[in-house]
């Protein structure tokens, strides 16, 4: 049967529909038998109690009394709670229409006492589901309330026996994958813990965290359900956040992760930190007078090699660094730290505890940017967990496409402006060579378009054979596109370069008046267009600049 949708507005009491009552009604007079399970999950999707359950509700109705089962005409507003069987005396006189031993009800919870109120339609006047102010989203309230709720339940019921514990722990995490983690999920939170090798270590800052996690489950912290996930960087690491300290849950596109790049991998490798290490052993015999000077050349060996890679420059890092302890007049100590962003300095050569260390000299600034400090980080997988670089092509192709969705919002604005078609024709013309500039400064600057040999994913097309590219019309040629709202299908195209051009610019030919009308620029409804060559095949792909997806320089042989 298909589920009504409830109706959230704050300015309407009609939360349930007659469907909906309907539904209720049915499913009550089951309970009390061998069927409860069924009636109980019936009536729970009949009452939306997916959608509810944790919000503020308010309930104006007839709740039955704790004191004599007697019922009251209640106004209410509290946290919607569960639903339960409620047991209906029928020897107690009710304001509405008795026809079974037992009822569900409604909890609603206040800071004074909870309150029961029948689900009847009789004894309901009216439900309203208040509107949430917090900026925390549905999902995370949910499992907050739920966390709050098992925790009390174990905590009063004193529930210790493995079977009973397994059961409210499914529970909520039934309510966790109703989220689409498939790709991994990023959780932003005040406070969290990182376990590496059975250690723990606890983080707090005064600016929110982003993890990026994988497999996330519940798991059991004294009575109290915590959420627990691979560190999707470091699959040595798990963090353990508590809801309570949750503000966003989002998950993470596939395409997004491994966007970073292993330093350990890459740079500091095992021929990088032997070498670091003999220079850093060599050092200590180095007589005094000429330490600065062979520490300086020692430094600029290795300094030399990190200047072959792009990708260090900004970095981030989970682990142990030394930090200036200002309580120890800035003594040296190890500091457990989990950063993102930050800059290098260089290489540099440090001594701890009378030995001496090639160290990363990193720069950490806070959120608000009113200081920064120095910090040495030793690339050596026993002290630091993750270290990561980011590949800086792919950030700029990112920005360059992001740049491009820009440009065609402010061409797509102008056109649908009454006043752009006041304008002459070859005012009209510049207005969009404008944009069309733009964009092709965008593409420039990224550099080797005309030999882009790559990726480009589009949304939608025109395709054309190299042969045919000065014989037919783009006009003639159909629009590929995704025809279905709820999945975008992307396709991907060899790109072997990369022009900007739009046909019905450049192509125009010498005509009287102006443009009328956006229809008269069926291909590039104003915006700037691509021109995405695949040599291999000898095509031509014609592609609006809204509907470019993304740039990639992937290996071309592998690009269909």
């Amino acid at each position: 049967m298909e589920r009504s949708k409830p109706n959230t507005e704050s300015n309407s009491p009609e939360l349930f529909s007659e469907e909906d009552w309907r539904r209720i009604a049915g499913a009550n007079l089951l309970l009390g038998g061998k069927n409860d399970e069924i009636a109980i999950a019936e009536i729970e999707q009949a009452a939306h109690a997916g959608d509810i359950e944790g919000e503020r509700v308010r309930v104006v109705g007839y709740s039955q009394s704790e004191e004599d089962d007697s019922y009251y005409l209640q106004s209410v507003e509290g946290v919607a709670d569960l639903i339960s069987p409620m047991e209906i005396d029928p020897e107690i006189s009710a304001p509405f229409a008795i026809y079974t031993k037992e009822m569900a009800a409604l909890c609603v919870r206040t800071s004074q006492k909870d309150y029961y109120f029948p689900l009847d339609k009789q004894a309901i006047i009216s439900i309203e589901l208040l509107p949430d102010d917090s900026g925390i989203p549905r999902c995370v309230r949910k499992l907050r309330h739920y966390a709050d709720k098992i925790e009390e339940v174990a905590g009063v019921g004193d529930i210790q026996d493995a079977e009973s514990r397994r059961l409210l722990i499914d529970e909520i995490n039934d309510v966790l994958n109703e989220i689409p983690y498939d790709g991994g999920i990023q959780v932003k939170c005040q406070a969290y813990k990182v376990k590496i090798d059975g250690r723990e270590n606890n983080i707090e800052d005064a600016n929110p965290a982003v993890l990026s996690g994988w497999l996330p489950s519940f798991t059991w912290r004294d009575d109290r359900p915590v959420l627990e996930m691979f560190d999707i960087k470091n699959r040595f690491a798990t963090f353990c956040v508590d809801m309570k300290d949750v503000l966003d849950m989002t998950p993470i596109d596939k395409e997004e992760i491994g966007a970073s790049i292993d330093l350990f991998e890459t740079v500091f490798n095992d021929y990088f930190q032997e070498t670091a290490w003999q220079l850093a052993t060599d050092l200590s015999y180095v007589d005094e007078s000429e330490f600065d000077e062979v520490s300086r050349e020692y430094a600029q060996t290795l300094n030399d090699q990190l200047s072959e890679f792009s990708e260090v420059g900004d970095v981030s890092f989970t682990g142990f660094a030394l930090a200036p302890d200002a309580t120890k007049n800035n003594e040296l100590q190890y500091e457990f730290m989990d950063i993102s962003g930050a800059c290098i300095n260089g290489m540099c050569f440090i001594r701890y505890h009378d030995k001496f260390y090639a160290a990363l000299e990193v720069t950490i600034d806070d959120e608000s940017g009113d200081f920064s400090k120095k910090v040495y980080v030793i690339p050596d997988r026993d002290k630091i967990i993750r270290l990561e670089g980011f590949d800086g092509e792919v950030e700029e192709l990112k920005m360059a496409v992001n740049e491009l969705h820009k440009i065609a919002n402010f061409a797509s604005e102008a056109v649908n402006d009454e006043c752009f078609y006041k304008l002459p024709l070859d005012e009209q013309l510049d207005v969009l060579s404008q944009y069309e500039c733009a964009a092709r400064n965008v593409i420039q600057d990224i550099g080797r378009a005309r030999e882009f040999k790559g990726e480009c994913v589009v949304s939608a097309y025109r395709c054309l054979p190299g042969d045919l590219l000065n014989a037919v019309s783009w006009n003639d040629v159909p629009l590929e596109e995704v025809n279905s709202h709820e999945y975008v299908e992307k396709f991907a195209l060899r790109a072997d370069s990369l022009v900007v051009w739009n046909p019905e610019i450049n192509d125009r030919p010498d005509i009287d008046g102006r443009i009328l009308s956006v229809s008269e620029l069926p291909l590039s409804r104003g915006e700037p267009m691509l021109i995405v060559n695949n040599a291999e095949e000898n095509k031509y792909y014609l592609v609006r600049c809204s509907d470019v997806i993304s740039l990639s320089r992937n290996d071309p042989s592998t690009i269909s």
